[in-house]
Parts: structure tokens; C-alpha cells; sequence
């Protein structure tokens, strides 16, 4: 299935940019795993990358663009030294032989193929190649190495670099999706039930994360993002097993619309439908699995003085208070 959407990632990219050579598609399937992986914690492709003089490349997407195949036809001009063009390298020009499979795809992984897609528009092939060279995952190996997935990792200022060449990386997306995928993974596998000491700090996390919310940016997804927080937090005590698919399905949402927040590519009604949508199937796990455990549920909500509730409230009430009217 990773090769299948590697595929028509690439097909997508030559659709949407029929003039991309092989050197700046390379880098799309390049720079949608990098950023992937740091908003993410894995690469979207899960592919092998070579240490190469033009950048690390991804050895079977190079394979497949190398001649004419199923999937896309291939034409190869010559480089010439006296060409203004392509200079002294070969040029390769795609055209897609099968539909693109866009379902395949979800909201999140589209709009990375955009925005890469528009950071890369403008730029030569050897500004692009030239950008991956300030990269410690080039810089630290030899031609033809392999390079190990966990050198895909930025720091700092490598995520400076890239977001002044237009690439968007970092943000709350990052920070919710690093912190909570991890977390939620290990707590799906636990023994239910959870230590109440474990509850605790988990709940702490949650805290530090409404708190660090950034609000009135975006502002769209609030009321989404707290659906979630209280499903999650139902799903804690009643239900461990559930949190990790909750907290994928939030992180692909959140990446996505902190996205289209960032580039404008979705109209306002549209996006903020979106997040109604969504708000609306946390609203719904959460209501069964208030069916499923009254007891226990009905419990925790009726505790008027719960702190953690009570604080939540507060949160909520003071982060709105600078917001501009809306679905609330």
C-alpha cells in the first residue's frame, strides 16, 4: 500500500505541475516525507533514502522514473553544456498513463502534496537540491549511504531553513502529534484498567495541551480539538483501548487544517464544515461510550468539584472571550 501511494503521490505531482523534472520530483516525494516525519513521528511513504550528490533520493521512486512503466510515460532529453535549460544534465518529462487515486489520500496528506508542490514551483532544481545540502541528514554521510529514519528529525534551525523556503513544518500540529501519538499508542496496549496515578499524568498532558492551544489562529478547529480532549478523556477511564485511534484521527485533522489555516488554499465556510464534521463523530464515540459505561461516566461528570472539569470550563471561557463571534 506505501508503494501505491508513493506512486500516485507522484502521479499527482506531475498532474498538478506537468512541467516537474525528475530532480524536483524527487524532491516532492523528499520533502512530504521530512515533514511527515516531524509532524508525524513516521514518513508517509516509509521508503528508503540514499545519500546523493543532488540530495537524498528515494531509491524506488528514482527506479520508476527512470523509463516509461505502467503507471507514466517517461521522456529523456540529452543535457547539453550549450543548452540555457537543462545545462550539462539529462531533462525528464512525465505524463501520467492511469488516473490518480486522490481517495486514497487523506485531507492532511493532500495538503502537504499542495504545499510542497507550491514551495517548489518557483524554485530551480538547484536551489532545490542546494536547500537538502543545509540538511544534517545529507551533511553526515557519503554517496550512496543509507540514511538511518531517525536522522530525518530537524532541530531548529533546519526547520527555519525550510519554512523560508515555504515549506510549513512547525506549530501546535507538531507539538499535539510528537507528544500525544506516542502516549496514546501506549496506552491502547495497557491493562485496563489504568492506574488512577497514570490517569493523573496523562491528564496532566492534556492540560498543558489546551493551555498551549493557539488561539485566535485556530480558532476554526477549538471547539473540535475540545470534542476530542473530553472523548479522549472519557475514553481513559473507560475504554483505553480506543485512545489511540481518537488521537490519530485528531492529529490528521489538526494537520490538515492548520495547514489550509496557513496557506488559505480552503475557504472559510468550507474548513469550519469540516470541523463540524469532525467535532461531530468525537461527539459521537463519546456519547457511546457514555451508553456503554453510565456508571462510571455519569460519575465523573456529575462531580461538581471535580477540579479538572472545573478548570476546563475556565480555559474554555477565557479563550473565547478574544475570539470574534462564531459557531459558538
Amino acid at each position: 500500500m506505501k508503494k501505491i501511494k508513493k506512486i500516485h503521490a507522484m502521479l499527482y505531482a506531475m498532474e498538478q505541475d506537468p512541467a516537474i523534472g525528475r530532480t524536483k520530483l524527487m524532491k516532492f516525494i523528499f520533502f512530504v516525507d521530512l515533514i511527515h516525519y516531524n509532524q508525524r513521528g513516521v514518513t508517509l511513504f516509509d521508503s528508503i533514502y540514499l545519500r546523493m550528490p543532488n540530495g537524498p533520493v528515494d531509491s524506488v521512486a528514482y527506479a520508476l522514473t527512470g523509463e516509461t512503466n505502467d503507471f507514466f510515460t517517461v521522456k529523456k532529453s540529452r543535457g547539453s553544456r550549450n543548452n540555457p535549460v537543462t545545462g550539462p544534465y539529462d531533462h525528464y518529462l512525465f505524463q501520467v498513463r492511469v488516473p490518480v487515486k486522490t481517495e486514497i489520500f487523506s485531507r492532511y496528506e493532500l495538503a502537504l502534496f499542495h504545499m510542497v508542490l507550491t514551495a517548489l514551483r518557483t524554485k530551480k532544481a538547484a536551489t532545490v537540491s542546494s536547500l537538502t545540502h543545509h540538511l544534517r541528514l545529507w551533511r553526515e554521510f557519503r554517496d550512496g549511504d543509507e540514511i538511518p529514519p531517525d536522522y530525518f528529525g530537524l532541530d531548529a534551525d533546519e526547520i527555519r531553513l525550510l519554512e523560508n523556503f515555504g515549506f510549513f513544518v512547525d506549530g501546535f500540529q507538531r507539538e499535539f502529534c510528537t507528544r500525544m501519538t506516542p502516549l496514546s499508542r501506549d496506552l491502547a496496549e495497557a491493562i485496563y484498567p489504568l492506574a488512577h496515578e497514570r490517569v493523573v499524568k496523562v491528564e496532566e498532558v492534556l492540560d498543558d495541551l489546551v493551555v498551549q492551544y493557539p488561539l485566535p489562529t485556530l480558532a476554526v478547529f477549538y471547539d473540535t480539538f475540545l470534542a476530542w480532549d473530553d472523548t479522549f478523556r472519557s475514553a481513559l477511564r473507560v475504554n483505553p483501548a480506543a485512545v489511540s485511534s481518537l488521537t490519530a484521527e485528531c492529529c490528521d485533522a489538526l494537520c490538515f487544517v492548520s495547514c489550509a489555516v496557513h496557506a488559505g488554499m480552503v475557504e472559510e465556510d468550507e474548513l469550519a464544515a469540516y470541523c463540524e464534521e469532525v467535532e461531530e463523530k468525537f461527539d459521537a464515540v463519546r456519547e457511546d461510550l457514555c451508553q456503554e459505561h453510565p456508571e462510571d461516566l455519569c460519575a465523573v461528570e456529575m462531580d461538581g468539584g471535580d477540579l479538572l472539569d472545573r478548570t476546563m470550563h475556565l480555559s474554555r471561557s477565557l479563550a473565547l472571550e478574544n475570539l470574534s463571534p462564531g459557531r459558538r
